[in-house]
């Protein structure tokens, strides 16, 4: 997934953060109030697990 990450019918938090692997997806997306709230067109930035544990 790019860092920066544009959500598609049919998507939820959980699903990209499992595909993308981002378990900080919700921390990282301050902008999202309520995780069962997104809908297509939604910009959200991503970052892989790596990354995220590395800045933890």
């Amino acid at each position: 997934c790019d860092e920066i990450y544009v959500v598609v019918e049919g998507e939820t938090l959980h699903s990209i953060s499992d595909r993308c692997g981002d378990p900080y997806i919700l921390e990282h997306n301050p902008h999202v109030h309520d995780p069962d709230d997104v809908f297509p067109g939604l910009v959200i930035k991503i970052t892989p697990r790596a990354a995220a544990d590395s800045r933890r």
